[in-house]
Formats: structure tokens, sequence, C-alpha cells
């Protein structure tokens, strides 16, 4: 809710319905077997009772949104070996088959931590809001960065979507870990995980939408595509 660019976030429409509103549906369209949303705010709590949308409170004081969601799952009780996968908050066009697909690449290469990635744009190479990573053949990540800074590198480029897949024994660790130099650095929490030598597995997108809605301009552009569909 104290989004600095576009305060109140979770609750502005989209057409008929808030933001929070269109990310839960769209998990919910998912195999997954529970869509909760984890949030600060009594605000959203009270917003998601109203529409029968389960939610968790955590505490306002977490560094990362992997802290609030290993808060979430020690409050629900969940066993280690479960998957949760975290949608942001932010993204209403988010695609339940993305959600399938992150699961099953979690459980084929029995990992602890996977994420998506799609094609870098050419205008998004030097733009340091938008995270880059680099992976192997097999989908492991080699690195994360804001930055490109070889040549080289641009080709194999690709562009970090902020969606991910944990076990909650993963979480829990997390936690545990204080936060490293790199993670500071890059202001990239995923860094943390790599840098206790975690391996974590990315595999590509199959939607073309990827919007999250930060700004006023980027709530316009929601709009627009709600109503095209």
């Amino acid at each position: 809710m104290e989004s600095t660019r576009l305060p109140g976030k979770p609750l502005k429409k989209i057409g008929d319905k808030t933001l929070i509103q269109r990310v839960f549906e769209q998990a919910s369209k998912s195999d997954a077997e529970r869509v909760l949303v984890a949030t600060d705010s009594e605000e959203i709590v009270s917003h998601c009772f109203e529409h029968n949308i389960e939610t968790v409170l955590t505490k306002s004081d977490h560094q990362t949104g992997s802290d609030r969601l290993a808060e979430a799952v020690e409050i629900l009780n969940l066993e280690d070996t479960q998957v949760i996968i975290n949608v942001q908050g932010d993204e209403p066009f988010v695609n339940p088959t993305d959600i399938n697909n992150l699961y099953r690449l979690t459980v084929n290469k029995n990992s602890n931590m996977t994420t998506l990635f799609t094609d870098l744009n050419f205008e998004d190479i030097t733009n340091q809001n938008v995270v880059k990573l680099w992976i192997k053949d097999d989908g492991r990540v080699i690195k994360f960065s804001r930055k490109i800074n070889k040549k080289e590198d641009v080709d194999q480029a690709k562009m970090h979507l902020g969606i991910y897949a944990y076990r909650v024994s993963l979480l829990k660790q997390f936690v545990k870990w204080p936060q490293s130099t790199k993670e500071l650095n890059e202001q990239l929490e995923q860094m943390r995980v790599m840098d206790n030598q975690e391996v974590i597995f990315a595999k590509k997108s199959i939607t073309d939408i990827h919007l999250g809605v930060d700004t006023e301009e980027d709530l316009e552009t929601a709009k627009e595509i709600a109503n095209s569909f």
C-alpha cells in the first residue's frame, strides 16, 4: 500500500476489479491447491475478506518479499517439502500456465528455488530497473544483474521476471542467512540464495504480457489491456 510511485496500488481499479483481485483470480486459474494474499495491510485484508480471498497478515518490517513469505509459511505451518509460488501482487496478467510450469520445473529439477525469464528488449539493455539473468543450457542460472558489463554478455542476457517457486525448507533457511554483499549491492534478494550455494533454475515464460503496475502510466496501460479482452 505504501508504494512511492503509486500509493495504494493494490486497491487501484482496473475496470471493475482491483489490482489485487485480478492477480488473485489469475493465480486461482492455476493448479495451485491454495491461493492466498500475504500482506501487512489491514486495509488489504479487509478488502480481500469482502471478496472471499484468503489472506495471511504479516509484519511490516520485512527486508524482502522472501522474508515476508517465510513468515507466511510459518504462520500457515506448512511442511518443509511443500512448494510455494510467489506471485507479485502488481502483476494483473500473470499467466496461470506459467505458474504450473514453474511448479513442474521445481519438481523435475528437484530444486529448492526456480524462476522465470523472457527475452530482453533492446531498449532494456541499459535499463538498471530491468533485472537480467544468464543461464546454462540446462536452465541453471549463472548470475543475476541489473547491468550488462561486457559486450559478449548481451546476446545471452534474458529479462528476469519476479515470480519464484520455493521449497518451504529454503524459505526457512533464507531468513537465517544474513543479507549478502552481492544482495545489498545489486538490491536483489535472490543473490542471498546463490551466495549460499543454492542452485536456482529458470524457465522461459510462455506469455507476451509482462506488466508490473508501478506507475499511473502502467495503470492506464493495464486498463487498456483489460478492456481488450
